[in-house]
């Protein structure tokens, strides 16, 4: 697991579960590099409401390496199937599609 800020997620919104969210822009690398979790908050609450918004790999093997996550663009994308981060590294581009939320 590894931690980073990307500011290009940071104030970007997303509707799930009949709600908004709004990304902080911390995400948590896991197993491996297969999953991504976004800490968001609902943007008309002054306090609570916070969650993680849950993403998995799309097309696995490739994946960021969070032993060493390099440099890296990202950006949410709305398709027909989801919400979905697209992960452009290095003539690479890993697609993580949201699928949970857990509330913190």
């Amino acid at each position: 697991m590894v931690e980073a800020h990307l500011p290009e997620l940071e104030g970007e919104r997303i509707r799930y579960n009949d709600d908004t969210w709004e990304f902080t822009g911390t995400i948590d690398v896991k197993q491996n590099g297969d999953r991504i979790h976004a800490e968001a908050k609902k943007p008309e609450r002054v306090r609570g409401n916070t969650g993680t918004l849950n993403f998995t790999l799309a097309d696995p093997p490739g994946s960021l390496n969070p032993g060493n996550l390099g440099e890296f663009n990202c950006e949410l994308q709305e398709e027909a199937n989801g919400s979905t981060l697209v992960i452009d590294r290095n003539h690479t581009t890993d697609r993580y599609n949201l699928d949970s939320m857990s509330y913190a």
